[in-house]
């Protein structure tokens, strides 16, 4: 491991290592366990839940001053590998594919704090209305929305002869994508029975029965998901892999590969509350060290998603240049979570020890979440500066505000709460019940990709060092996301040998979806879940989870949907089908203050987790006015 992670958990291991040689137990040795508070070393807690440091700007809503022009300059991590957000998901094509694209409806972002993914509002569609039994929904189209004025699309009017364009083209499309968990047609348990046009500013969606997150699907567009509309003209006009032509507002401009994208604003665009500065320039900057050093000089504004710069750089980067702003937020579910999810398959020529529910739970005992969280998010460092840091563990699912429950408040939680407790110990007697006391090699499958971060293949070196602490010998093998991890791991339904990392990006960031996308065993093989030889029959999963799953998403009434999800969560916890990342901690981010409205908007589907719809720059603030 690297230095930082490394001292920072030897430090915590060694804390807790010690505390149990001299006996120490109960509330104090607990607090010094999971605040990082009693050594030599001053980890002591400082913070709470108010801002002493001195350090954080405020979170604003400056859209009644905000003017369009100037050239934004931010940058990505990586590339997209072409331009189809139809065709199989590529990470790297998110956000350039909310650059030109967009869907009938948006996520309702929160304003200064996380979105709650429950409620959408009129984008492409200004109003939609839902039958009495909640399986149609008829969407009336906006009546001013021209297309991007480049051939051959020619900037004509939108209509909804494109959404039923789009919706042919991508159940249609001859690579791989996730049709088989949106369209009836491919998969008789998907959602969507059928999508007409009594005329051209009427859409009626027909779904196979009510489905709480089906407006989150239609809303964003993650991996190229059926949020997004393309014109008719696409694939027999021009080719989407190579060009876009969308209503959204920007245009591409240039790509020069290897170097970066441009793209300038839609003259034409129908919301003048959107879509400021006049040109984005993004260059490709993959390496953290070149990134931060073109931030710092000011020759980039922002930079990539919202966790681009490491925890322990943010302090001393802003100390350095007390110019820029510094923001708090909570990361979003989806850049936050991944899963070591099991491989069904014989491993070594016998059945894989990972369908025992005692190999499972063990690795999920290994894990030190106070440990990882400290370390990887810098809580007690954060917290010895003022600012007001804190803990989230993930469960079977990311940390959602007032969704995920907290492992910690055993009370809440019930009994399976002690497999997200670390307990080395237990952990090797499970192990040895399941016959393996001298724990088991198998192959670790990871995606060695820069855009889930700098610190990604460090945490994947963590998980590993804690499964072996209890005897188990993982065998690290770093994959090509597209190549290998894409059509060998994510589809593949738990049918491959020992453990693949998987990230959390999923259909739409509803919580029901979440658990649909990972867990629901009717979905169709591109939907990501980890049910494989399993229960009764191959792909068949847990007839309990899916009977969760299907009260969960038939339930539109969100405080029941919540309870449902509360005991979705307490019984995959004893089941441990696949070991979580152990969680989060409170994050900040840093931005030049030329750049407003910056993490005001948290949540918007149309730009994913990067805002910049709502962003516009102020020529009065640096780094474009210099002192």
């Amino acid at each position: 491991m690297a230095s930082y992670w490394a001292r920072t958990l030897e430090k915590r291991i060694s804390r807790r290592r010690a505390l149990a040689a001299t006996g120490a137990v109960g509330a104090a040795a607990a607090f010094l366990a999971a605040c990082g508070g009693g050594d030599e070393g001053g980890e002591g807690a400082a913070g709470g839940t108010k801002d002493t440091s001195g350090l954080l700007a405020k979170i604003e809503d400056t859209s009644k001053n905000a003017k369009r022009g100037g050239v934004m300059k931010w940058t990505q991590a990586s590339e997209p590998l072409h331009f189809d957000g139809q065709a199989q998901g590529q990470a790297q094509l998110n956000i350039y594919n909310g650059m030109v694209y967009e869907s009938l409806v948006r996520n309702k972002p929160g304003v200064g704090e996380p979105t709650t993914w429950t409620e959408v509002l009129p984008n492409l569609a200004e109003s939609w209305e839902y039958s009495p039994d909640k399986t149609t929904i008829t969407f009336k189209l906006r009546r001013n929305v021209k297309w991007q004025n480049i051939p051959p699309v020619n900037g004509r009017a939108f209509d909804s002869s494109d959404v039923l364009a789009s919706v042919k083209r991508y159940v249609g499309h001859p690579t791989p994508n996730n049709k088989a968990t949106n369209y009836n047609s491919v998969n008789p348990n998907a959602p969507i029975v059928s999508v007409e046009a009594p005329d051209a500013y009427t859409v009626v969606y027909k779904l196979k029965e009510p489905t709480s997150f089906i407006m989150q699907r239609l809303a964003n567009m993650i991996t190229g998901e059926i949020g997004a509309i393309y014109p008719k003209e696409a694939d027999s006009g021009f080719n989407p892999r190579e060009k876009q032509i969308g209503t959204g507002a920007y245009m591409l401009d240039k790509h020069t590969p290897s170097v970066g994208l441009t793209y300038k604003r839609n003259p034409d665009y129908w919301n003048n509350e959107a879509g400021f500065p006049d040109v984005l320039e993004i260059p490709f900057l993959n390496e953290p060290a070149a990134r931060l050093a073109q931030f710092t000089t000011g020759a980039i504004y922002a930079v990539g998603g919202l966790a681009d710069i490491a925890p322990e750089d943010v302090v001393p980067t802003k100390r350095s240049t007390p110019a820029l702003n510094m923001y708090q937020f909570i990361a979003p579910n989806n850049n936050t979570s991944f899963i070591q999810r099991m491989g069904w398959k014989d491993l070594n020529g016998k059945p894989s020890p990972f369908l025992d529910v005692r190999v499972r739970r063990a690795m999920a005992m290994a894990i030190d979440r106070d440990a990882y969280i400290d370390a990887f998010s810098n809580v007690s460092n954060f917290q010895r500066e003022g600012l007001p840091a804190e803990a989230y563990y993930h469960t079977s699912m990311g940390y959602i505000p007032g969704v995920t429950l907290d492992p910690r408040d055993t009370k809440t939680f019930g009994e399976n709460a002690k497999y997200y407790t670390h307990n080395i110990e237990e952990a090797k007697k499970l192990l040895s019940a399941a016959g393996y006391p001298n724990g088991f090699e198998y192959p670790s499958h990871w995606p060695n990709f820069p855009l889930f971060g700098p610190n990604f293949p460090k945490q994947i070196e963590v998980i590993h060092a804690f499964n072996q602490e209890i005897g188990l010998k993982p065998q690290s093998n770093p994959v090509d996301y597209n190549l290998f991890y894409l059509p060998n791991l994510v589809t593949k339904r738990g049918q491959h040998e020992g453990i693949a990392f998987t990230l959390g990006a999923v259909t739409s960031p509803d919580s029901v979806d979440y658990f649909v996308w990972r867990y629901y065993s009717k979905s169709g093989a591109t939907s990501g879940q980890i049910f494989g030889d399993i229960g009764s029959g191959p792909g068949e999963g847990d007839p309990k989870v899916d009977d969760l799953i299907d009260k969960a998403k038939a339930e539109l009434d969100a405080k029941r949907q919540v309870m449902i999800l509360a005991d979705l969560q307490r019984y995959l916890a004893g089941m441990q089908y696949c070991v979580s990342s152990p969680g989060v901690g409170t994050s900040f981010t840093l931005a030049w203050p030329a750049v407003r409205n910056y993490l005001t908007f948290q949540g918007d589907s149309r730009a994913i987790n990067s805002f910049y719809y709502t962003w516009w720059l102020d020529d009065t603030q640096p780094p474009i006015k210099r002192s």
